[in-house]
């Protein structure tokens, strides 16, 4: 047994985790998908992964397992939501080794720290991906349209490793570039869905149904002004004008796109918003900067994911 039976562990079944998983085991490289689902586990397994990228039908056979079928590997890449993040993380970290990198391309805030702190590993990275996917049924995804991920360091002793994933996604065709400062990007794409996510949750609807309404747009842009604020404070240079036309162009161009949030809430799931309007909540107060109307909304669906449980209650 090498040191590193596996060269990507990918931790998270979910649509993204498929996709990367997916692509990186037809490159020729060694992958094992992990997820605590085991009607996932078990579809992959006997039918393998089919991938719907921009019309292009594409079958994987990737390993596959729960957490304690964890085998060691070289790099684990985490596609978990952020608060299932510590769970997974340590039901497979007693397989790993020193040697082992981890790289967060999550959506959400913190999620670098949250590696750090649950690993104690010197090789963190952290960054961000654009690219939409869609589970359609256990093993099965469809994805269309542009793919763009950026990641860096968090705390890396083993530059090597970072630029060998890079060659590596390259090889995959994922549109990725290692740079210098994720932070921009990672803050970049939260604040994009700070703004769209809960309120697409909160009137089970999409961000085209939000553009039809003037004022809930407007809402949407002050979501991501108070954001972009907690980000200024901290340091981050995000592309302010970026991110209000990526907020245009979803409301126009994806009308019945639905966010993740909006998912979370029709399928009766805890929802992210604590690692995006909670996160800023919390780093407002931090920075003693006034975030009122991301209180409002994170307060409105944390009482909404709890909705379903209330009224079972009252039978």
């Amino acid at each position: 047994m090498s040191e590193c039976d596996l060269d990507y562990l990918i931790l998270g079944g979910g649509a993204v985790g498929c996709i990367y998983g997916g692509l990186l085991s037809n490159s020729g490289h060694n992958v094992q998908i992990i997820n605590r689902s085991l009607k996932t586990v078990e579809s992959i397994k006997k039918n393998g992964l089919h991938l719907d990228l921009n019309g292009k039908k594409i079958n994987c056979f990737p390993k596959t397992g729960q957490p304690s079928d964890a085998m060691t590997a070289r790099v684990v890449m985490v596609f978990t939501k952020t608060y299932q993040t510590r769970n997974a993380l340590l039901g497979v970290l007693p397989k790993m080794n020193s040697k082992t990198t981890y790289l967060s391309l999550q959506n959400g805030l913190g999620n670098g720290k949250i590696l750090s702190d649950i690993t104690h590993s010197n090789s963190i990275l952290h960054g961000v991906t654009m690219l939409p996917a869609t589970l359609l049924k256990a093993g099965h995804v469809k994805s269309k349209g542009v793919n763009t991920t950026w990641f860096g360091s968090y705390k890396s002793a083993e530059h090597n490793i970072a630029h060998s994933i890079l060659h590596d996604l390259i090889k995959c065709d994922f549109d990725v570039s290692l740079v210098e400062n994720p932070n921009i990007h990672i803050w970049q794409k939260a604040c994009f869905n700070i703004a769209l996510n809960a309120i697409s949750a909160l009137i089970n609807g999409s961000p085209g149904l939000i553009g039809d309404y003037p004022g809930v747009k407007n809402i949407v842009y002050e979501l991501a002004a108070e954001a972009i604020e907690v980000a200024k404070h901290d340091g981050i240079k995000v592309e302010i004008k970026k991110i209000y036309e990526m907020i245009d162009f979803v409301c126009t161009n994806h009308r019945y796109h639905k966010p993740s949030m909006l998912q979370d809430i029709q399928l009766e799931r805890t929802t992210e918003i604590e690692s995006l309007n909670g996160f800023i909540v919390e780093r407002a107060k931090e920075l003693n900067i006034k975030t009122p109307i991301n209180q409002m909304i994170t307060e409105l669906v944390r009482a909404r994911e709890n909705a379903s449980k209330f009224w079972k209650s009252s039978e």
